[in-house]
């Protein structure tokens, strides 16, 4: 592999650094609404963290304990950069954005170049693997908006790290075990799925290239404990503070947690079938296609063989995780309840394909001179298709209008974007509640009331999620709570009900409510109980 130039070098860090600030100024004046639901729910962690007395009532907070085992990493980074944006998260999560989004597009170019060795490729391509590709099981790979910028994506950010330090060095092989596993703490998920696809990666080079290096069962062993070394944050926190005893009723639980998790995460061939759509397909036939065009060259057919072989098991360790815990739990009577989690590290499985789609566009390149030459020309070409992606001309053509490209650059980088940062009634009425109530209220709303005004929030959907594995049988008490409302005839009845709880405030839309209107933003209706 030949070196970067001044100039390419300084290209790749400039186009980045022009995507970074622009999203960073972009969302200058971002809503606590512009974040995704898992943002919202981590927040008030930060801020429970902050400040132990906050959210004496809520459905999750109400002890810090229910929460320590999740996203260490993640949390602490935010609380760290909160200290400077005067704990405004949303601007925390703003600035964290900012340094992903230098870091994504160029430390994937680095590991695009280091082996797909092509300037122009590696550049197109790590322009590409930024946009938004939704993938099975409600998970998403990319980075764009604040709403992504989510525990995975800090992960998949840092993901090409030690990859880029695999080499013919064991010591060098021992660092990037360790990295793998200390990064695998922003979001063990992704990083369970990371740690696979690093492993197999080693283990399967020795196989089909033989002159990269030789590996032995002794050297394995040693990476493999130098990655659990790195795994240790987050292992001794999450096994330090849940449980798979059983010490509620199993079947009470199951209701509930059927009642909060699609049905899917429960059945392998339901969650295989996600993967068949057009959007998903763009980057697993281009393996197919790899194979086949290479066929009779031994190192490309080698490479497409390596390819094809992570693919299939990140798919298939992933899903039999299911099936085994199932068989766990019926033996031994326990009661693990990972597997739900487990299956979603399949997603890494698109990485194979990124790579897929650089070698056939290095091929299609190196086929003709007259390609070689323009390729400067594409990638600006497809840099100014990105600009009016987000146009009408472009909205009805497959991948140049859907997400993968549209998520590419901010708005303020899109010509024809309509979409700007507005404050929304929900935000509104928090700015309302933080301002005219105490923080030891206790409210009955959305989930996003809990961060955007630091009060307890009860009975929410969203906030259940984080006691599946925190609280067990807490968790059962919500969908108890659940099943008692929505077995309420009215809304007096319901009111008498939230009055049980000592709920101070009650929010709906509905203008029916007997109890004392104070105020209203939109169709949204405050009631004090």
């Amino acid at each position: 592999m030949k070196g970067l130039s001044k100039s390419e070098l300084l290209l790749i860090i400039s186009l980045n650094l022009v995507i970074a600030i622009a999203y960073y100024i972009d969302n200058l004046n971002a809503s606590y609404s512009e974040l995704s639901s898992d943002i919202q729910n981590i927040i008030p962690v930060a801020q429970k963290f902050d400040d132990p007395e906050l959210f004496k009532e809520d459905l999750y907070l109400n002890t810090i304990d229910n929460v320590k085992y999740y996203t260490p990493f993640y949390v602490q980074s935010l609380r760290f950069i909160a200290k400077f944006t005067n704990y405004n998260y949303v601007q925390a999560i703003n600035v964290l954005g900012l340094i992903c989004h230098l870091l994504f597009g160029v430390l994937w170019f680095f590991l695009l170049y280091k082996y797909v060795n092509s300037f122009w490729v590696a550049f197109l391509v790590s322009i590409i693997i930024r946009g938004v590709v939704w993938l099975p099981g409600l998970e998403i790979w990319g980075i764009s908006d604040l709403w992504t910028i989510m525990p995975r994506t800090v992960y998949i950010t840092l993901l090409p790290l030690p990859f880029l330090l695999i080499s013919k060095s064991f010591f060098k092989l021992l660092i990037a075990g360790f990295l793998i596993g200390l990064i695998f703490n922003f979001h063990p998920i992704t990083g369970l799925g990371g740690i696979l696809l690093f492993i197999s990666f080693l283990v399967l080079i020795p196989v089909f290239n033989k002159s990269i290096y030789s590996f032995s069962f002794k050297k394995l062993l040693l990476i493999l404990i130098s990655i659990a070394l790195g795994m240790l944050p987050f292992v001794l926190t999450y096994f330090g503070k849940t449980s798979s005893e059983i010490t509620y009723d199993v079947n009470a639980f199951n209701v509930a947690f059927n009642a909060r998790i699609p049905e899917f995460f429960s059945h392998p061939l339901l969650f295989l079938k996600q993967w068949i759509s057009f959007k998903i397909l763009f980057f697993i036939i281009p393996l197919f296609i790899y194979y086949f065009v290479s066929f009779k060259r031994k190192t490309a057919s080698n490479n497409a063989k390596l390819l094809l072989s992570l693919t299939l098991i990140l798919v298939a360790i992933p899903t039999l995780s299911v099936p085994i815990e199932q068989l766990v739990n019926k033996v031994f009577n326990l009661n693990l309840r990972l597997s739900f989690q487990l299956i979603r590290v399949q997603k890494v499985a698109i990485i194979p394909g990124f790579f897929a789609i650089a070698l056939l566009l290095k091929n299609v390149f190196k086929s003709q001179q007259f390609l070689q030459k323009v390729q400067p020309l594409i990638v600006g070409l497809y840099l100014v298709v990105l600009v009016f992606s987000q146009s009408q001309w472009f909205k009805k053509i497959p991948f140049f209008g859907d997400d993968i490209s549209k998520t590419i650059l901010p708005h303020n980088l899109s010509a024809f974007s309509t979409e700007k940062n507005a404050e929304l009634d929900i935000d509104r009425m928090a700015k309302y509640l933080e301002k005219h109530t105490l923080t030891t209220d206790l409210i009955c709303g959305s989930h996003i009331y809990r961060g955007a005004t630091q009060r307890s929030v009860i009975f929410d959907g969203k906030g259940a999620s984080m006691l599946i594995e925190g609280n067990p049988e807490q968790f059962i008490y919500w969908q108890q709570q659940q099943q008692a409302i929505n077995n309420l005839k009215n809304y007096k009845e319901i009111v008498d009900y939230l009055k049980q709880y000592k709920v101070d405030y009650f929010l709906t839309k509905n203008k029916d409510v007997p109890a004392k209107l104070v105020h209203t933003e939109g169709d949204i209706n405050l009631y004090k109980l």
